[in-house]
């Protein structure tokens, strides 16, 4: 099954120059790890070190802004709420305005509308007057000319003044109703 091959008979024998190669080797290695850990080692702890601080650094960092950005965010929002409440009081100032000025315009219009109809009662009054005195002239006019008509032609001037004057005076005594 195994054939024997002579060439590599003496591969695991332990003889004296695979036991000197073995030491050897060893020591080298040996030599070559404390080395580099006495070369590398303290560098490589200063470079996780030195990484570890940055990172916790950086974690610190990021925790302050985060701290910052929230107070900011909370200033902001204060902000935001104050400025909705003066926008609030804005408005209810230009509400409380526009109904005052409303009010305003209303006692405005309705002083207006009474000066109106107190014009417009005067001049219906004068009217009234006016319509009066046309009244008195005409009936003045009639009467007179009825009192010619019944006494003839046979009065004079002074005569028909003077019962002018008088039916005159007691139309403007008498009580005239419209």
């Amino acid at each position: 099954m195994f054939d024997y091959i002579p060439e590599y008979s003496n591969m695991l024998s332990f003889d004296w120059a695979f036991v000197m190669n073995l030491l050897l080797v060893l020591i080298n290695l040996g030599i070559i790890i404390f080395l580099l850990s006495w070369l590398l080692y303290k560098p490589v702890l200063g470079f996780l070190a030195q990484r570890k601080e940055r990172i916790r650094s950086e974690l610190a960092q990021a925790a302050e802004n985060l701290r910052v950005s929230e107070e900011k965010k909370t200033q902001y929002d204060t902000k935001l709420a104050a400025i909705k409440t003066e926008r609030e009081d804005i408005l209810d100032a230009a509400r409380r305005v526009a109904g005052e000025r409303e009010a305003e315009i209303i006692v405005n219009a309705n002083a207006e509308a009474g000066l109106i109809m107190e014009r417009a009662r005067r001049e219906i009054d004068q009217e009234r007057e006016k319509a009066k005195d046309e009244m008195r002239s005409q009936i003045i006019q009639v009467s007179a000319m009825m009192a010619e008509r019944l006494m003839g032609s046979g009065m004079d001037v002074s005569t028909r003044d003077k019962l002018l004057n008088e039916a005159i005076t007691e139309l403007g005594d008498a009580e005239w109703r419209g």
